[in-house]
């Protein structure tokens, strides 16, 4: 699996991450258009999901212990992991919510997001409460891409919906078998979002004509040759750096009193001799370990430098492969820890990054031609919103 660094397109937030790799990309393109519909915040869900690989352990499934990550990858100290919000409860909509131009943003249209948003996410209602004017003003621009589609004239043809659909299709199943080792289907994945396949193909076609409508004002799209000038210009984001893949074992320590950080180490020591002795390094993790990650027998999956906690990454990149470390201490507690995987860095070939940076560099032209177009359309459109119905 290939990682790039945080070398930044113009404009985008982040060059193609190989680590989510093309996951991202399978539904960027049918959110792309729609990035800022209730809709799209599912889709946005679905590619946090997605790129959730366990290459960044940032947070282990089910997890309520800390990882250990760096603390100047994010400008925080390595947290343990948050407690997910209590469910239950919601906002709602008791009448219009929005009028676009003399047609009204129902409270029906309002709620339906809420409930999307509320069954992928389990969002609290304060949270609900406080993002309620920015699903509206998603609705709200939603409303004048259709509008502007309907007055266009342009109308997909269900050949090209079709084929735009089964390339996403084909590069989510594609990609999630690369990335997890497994086969997850595409259709089956998008309805465990409750996103029906009819919301999915309106996206598609509302992509495809939006696509269209932008060519048609003077769009041009980056091809190859603009993909190799920034792959020349920007050789650090297609470097993979050193990674290794580890698995650990912690004895977690919440006190600064010395005599419980010598008993948790004493412990710690006995393990070690159990996994050194010949005991099964991801059953005694399954067993002992006091992190989220113990249910995977231990496993982190793969990282770089620059991602755990500084005490952790000397230890783990002093390992050879299959070499398990002494306790090693850190802020969290005692840390047992096996690499199971070294690579080197590596420079990717243009050849081998050449059609997902094209896609890259054609998204990031897309988007920012269709945020100046839905700024000019709000500019000539007559809207009112209503926040005082909403309960």
């Amino acid at each position: 699996m290939l990682l790039a660094t945080d070398a930044s397109l113009p404009g985008a937030p982040f060059f193609p991450t190989f680590a989510r790799s093309d996951v991202a990309e399978l539904v960027m393109e049918i959110a792309m258009f729609l990035k800022k519909t209730a809709l799209t915040s599912i889709l946005a869900l679905l590619l946090a999901a997605c790129s959730s690989s366990a290459a960044v352990p940032d947070e282990a499934p089910d997890s309520d212990a800390p990882q250990y990550r760096s603390a100047s990858l994010d400008g925080e100290e390595a947290p343990a992991a948050q407690a997910q919000p209590e469910s239950g409860g919601t906002i709602a909509a008791v009448g219009p919510v929005a009028s676009v131009n003399g047609e009204e943003i129902s409270a029906e249209e309002f709620n339906s997001q809420v409930a999307m948003l509320q069954a992928q996410a389990q969002l609290p209602p304060e949270l609900l409460q406080q993002m309620s004017s920015q699903i509206i003003e998603n609705l709200i621009d939603q409303r004048l891409v259709n509008q502007a589609i309907d007055e266009s004239g342009v109308e997909p043809t269900a050949e090209e919906v079709d084929a735009r659909l089964q390339e996403y299709r084909e590069e989510f199943e594609t990609s999630a078998l690369e990335m997890y080792g497994e086969e997850i289907d595409f259709d089956e994945y998008i309805a465990q979002a409750g996103i029906s396949p009819e919301e999915i193909r309106e996206s598609v076609y509302q992509a495809v004509a939006i696509e269209k409508i932008l060519e048609a004002d003077g769009l041009e799209l980056p091809g190859e040759d603009e993909a190799q000038t920034f792959y020349n210009e920007n050789p650090e984001a297609f470097t993979r750096g050193e990674e290794v893949t580890a698995r650990h074992i912690l004895v977690r320590v919440d006190s600064e009193n010395p005599e419980d950080w010598e008993t948790a180490r004493q412990e710690a020591e006995e393990l070690h001799a159990r996994v050194t002795g010949g005991d099964d390094f991801a059953d005694v993790a399954r067993e002992n370990s006091d992190d989220g990650s113990a249910q995977a027998g231990g496993d982190l999956g793969s990282f770089g430098r620059g991602r755990m906690v500084p005490e952790f990454e000397e230890a783990a990149f002093s390992l050879q492969v299959d070499e398990i470390s002494e306790p090693v201490r850190s802020d969290f507690g005692w840390h047992i820890i096996q690499v199971t995987e070294r690579s080197d860095e590596e420079v990717m070939t243009f050849d081998s990054v050449k059609e997902q940076l094209t896609r890259e560099l054609r998204n990031q032209a897309l988007q920012e031609s269709l945020g100046t177009y839905v700024a000019q359309l709000r500019e000539e459109a007559e809207i009112e919103t209503y926040p005082e119905n909403i309960q």
